[in-house]
């Protein structure tokens, strides 16, 4: 599943299929996104002709419509990653810069499961999924104002000018709900459910997080003044699991965000539009994914 628009996605298949014969393999189907179909329908429709494997190679769009496309199926997913932050890639593990040596983790690799996000916009009753990471809030805002000209230039570094922007920003008050517990009050800056630990630059927001434990760590950030972010980018850089002054961290399997005026919404950075109300779940182990040596 290549998407096309993606420069280093170029050769991609070929590779691929070179593989597949090296490995006495069958050949490769090869299936292209587009803008009205992202993945999700070609994925599940792979796994229902038979396809035991399917290969995402794209940006973390991509991803996150096949592994939707692959949920319940028993076909498993691999990555090629060629997008801007390759958020699962991160995670698990996978070259981000050598599509060579992702192509021979993806035919080689060992399987492991996965948990798949969902998510709820609003009063819309669909689910969006993400892998990684669900944000509302100033989060959200950073990823909207970042330039796509400039992610496809310098790729990750892009975010950096409009989250020190976002950085100064006042809070907002939310009310959070956590499974079946009472509402609370929260005055927060951004409130995020992570089903992974790690984002780009060696930061870890939620260092406990695990990939297939059918929980996610919900990450209510209070920070109010340019001081108070010290502490949390510590607890980034340093890995603490502890709580810091502006950061708080539970786990729970649901999620539930309301908020008196529309936020912008992210999911696996891409921006979903703003709601006024986000109600986040988890499916454990939804699927496999391709990752590491066997």
């Amino acid at each position: 599943m290549v998407n096309p628009s993606k420069t280093r996605a170029k050769g991609v298949a070929d590779r691929v299929a070179q593989g597949c014969a090296e490995r006495g393999w069958p050949e490769p189907e090869v299936l292209e996104t587009a803008v009205d179909s992202t993945g999700r329908d070609q994925a599940a429709a792979a796994a229902g002709a038979g396809a035991e494997v399917v290969l995402a190679c794209g940006g973390d769009g991509t991803v996150r419509a096949v592994a939707h496309g692959l949920a319940g199926t028993g076909a498993a997913m691999a990555l090629v990653p060629v997008g801007t932050a390759n958020l699962l890639a991160h995670n698990l593990g996978l070259a981000t810069r050598d599509t060579g040596r992702a192509v021979d983790t993806a035919l080689d690799g060992r399987r492991r499961p996965l948990d798949l996000g969902l998510a709820r916009l609003g009063e819309d009753g669909s689910e969006h999924p993400f892998v990684v990471l669900a944000g509302i809030g100033h989060d959200a805002a950073t990823v909207a104002d970042t330039r796509d000209d400039l992610k496809h230039r310098i790729g990750w570094p892009a975010y950096v000018t409009p989250a020190a922007r976002h950085a100064l920003r006042r809070p907002v008050p939310v009310r959070v709900r956590l499974d079946d517990g009472p509402a609370r009050d929260v005055v927060a800056w951004s409130v995020l459910a992570a089903s992974c630990g790690r984002v780009r630059a060696g930061v870890q927001i939620a260092p406990g997080a695990l990939l297939d434990d059918g929980l996610l760590d919900v990450l209510e950030v209070t920070v109010a003044r340019p001081v108070g972010w010290l502490p949390v980018a510590a607890k980034g850089v340093l890995g603490l699991r502890r709580d810091v002054p502006g950061l708080r961290t539970r786990r729970a399997a649901e999620l539930e965000v309301t908020a008196d005026q529309p936020l912008h919404v992210q999911l696996d950075g891409d921006i979903m539009g703003r709601v006024d109300r986000l109600r986040v779940r988890v499916e454990r182990r939804a699927i496999d994914v391709v990752g590491g040596a066997r």
